[in-house]
């Protein structure tokens, strides 16, 4: 997974973004609802019965490149995310903040905090979002959805900003469901899959996620000393597409990349914004016991 009015972003971050870096920082959360544990390497038969573990994590953000026409030297900040069993759905909470450094010398801080659930049977989703810019708040989104069937129309009842009733179309997944199918294609050896997909962090509605797999590959695991070959995991280099499904689009609003491991654990993301792009990286990471449903 996944609006703040895209003015304000623009004239935050220069002309380089296309659509709001809001979306971009929530779809941080519909990788992040893919973690898993390889700090204690579960099996892959245990992954495919447990398709995630709940858990903590911090991801360190930083400049990955950038045009000199983005006016963007630096980068830096931090997403805190957990995910926590509630035994009748999942409890996702997240805060992001990143710092983007300009060449006039100036500093634009940027926040993002999430707090959703979802139900188990991927019908219900409930969420609440604020964003921030320089210490002021952007706006706050509150509401909650339902779908008819797991994969079937629905409707949508925003709180806030305002009172509004939107339809979900046929065919509709909130994030965990999306990622759970995401994972279970990637581990088929699927080279794509796609769904619509609505994750409550903007208003701007449902998008079509695009995500495709690369040829799997080893990768060293985080701490792993050179030529340790023990130390490896096999991963899946993936790209993210989200197109938005009104106007027929046929270029993407925006990509993100991704490097993930079999138990949907991503090493890293690269969160492209045209002309400059950011790299978050896991750094910690702690298991939540599951609750005595």
């Amino acid at each position: 997974m996944l609006a703040v009015a895209p003015w304000c972003w623009r004239r935050m971050i220069t002309n380089a973004a296309t659509v709001t870096m809001k979306r971009k920082l929530a779809f941080i959360l519909t990788l992040c609802l893919v973690a898993a544990g390889w700090l204690s390497a579960p099996s892959l038969a245990a992954a495919a019965d447990r398709w995630f573990t709940p858990h903590r994590g911090l991801y360190r953000m930083s400049l990955a490149s950038a045009e000199s026409s983005s006016g963007i030297i630096g980068a830096s900040g931090e997403m805190y995310f957990e995910w926590v069993d509630a035994c009748d759905g999942w409890n996702v909470n997240q805060h992001t903040n990143l710092i983007l450094a300009t060449s006039q010398d100036t500093n634009n801080q940027i926040g993002l905090t999430f707090s959703g659930w979802e139900a188990k049977d991927g019908m219900k989703l409930r969420f609440q979002s604020s964003h921030f810019a320089n210490g002021g708040v952007i706006d706050n989104i509150e509401g909650e959805a339902s779908l008819s069937a797991s994969g079937g129309a629905g409707t949508v009842v925003y709180s806030k900003p305002d009172a509004v009733t939107a339809d979900l179309p046929e065919g509709t997944l909130f994030p965990s469901e999306y990622s759970r199918r995401m994972m279970a294609s990637m581990r088929a050896g699927e080279r794509r899959y796609s769904a619509l997909m609505f994750d409550g962090s903007t208003i701007e509605g449902t998008y079509e996620v695009s995500t495709v797999f690369a040829a799997p590959r080893m990768h060293a695991l985080p701490g792993a000393s050179d030529g340790d070959a023990s130390a490896g995991e096999e991963v899946w280099p993936v790209r993210m597409a989200y197109f938005p499904i009104q106007g027929g689009d046929v270029e993407p609003d925006f990509e993100v990349g991704a490097l993930i491991n079999a138990f949907g654990v991503a090493h890293h993301y690269d969160i492209d914004y045209g002309n400059f792009a950011v790299r978050a990286v896991l750094e910690l990471y702690e298991e939540i016991a599951a609750p005595d449903c």
